[in-house]
């Protein structure tokens, strides 16, 4: 299920009109783990500001609180990967002496 709504995030995501982003198959592949690992890293860190003690969500608001954090780190991470992809052949080309 969680691929599902990454690829659809990835689809609308690298569909708009930036450069750097354009839509392939390799742009989403890459969106979807990202927004795995994304969504893995912001809902442990939320977890570490709102959960009690027993490791559990104390109250409505955090536990509703938690879909925003786990879509903004769905984009980010997706984002971020492919924007990885597109600048690591950049710096590999800056630091090649010929």
């Amino acid at each position: 299920m969680g691929c599902v709504v990454f690829a659809g995030m990835g689809l609308i995501v690298l569909s708009r009109r930036i450069p750097a982003l354009r839509l392939t198959f390799m742009n989403l592949s890459l969106f979807v783990i990202g927004a795995f690992l994304g969504t893995l890293a912001l809902e442990l860190l939320y977890a570490r500001i709102f959960a009690d003690a027993g490791n559990h969500l104390k109250n409505t608001v955090s536990v509703i609180g938690q879909i925003p954090a786990m879509l903004v780190g769905a984009v980010g991470g997706g984002v971020g990967a492919v924007w990885l992809k597109t600048r690591i052949p950049e710096w590999f080309r800056r630091s090649d002496p010929h």
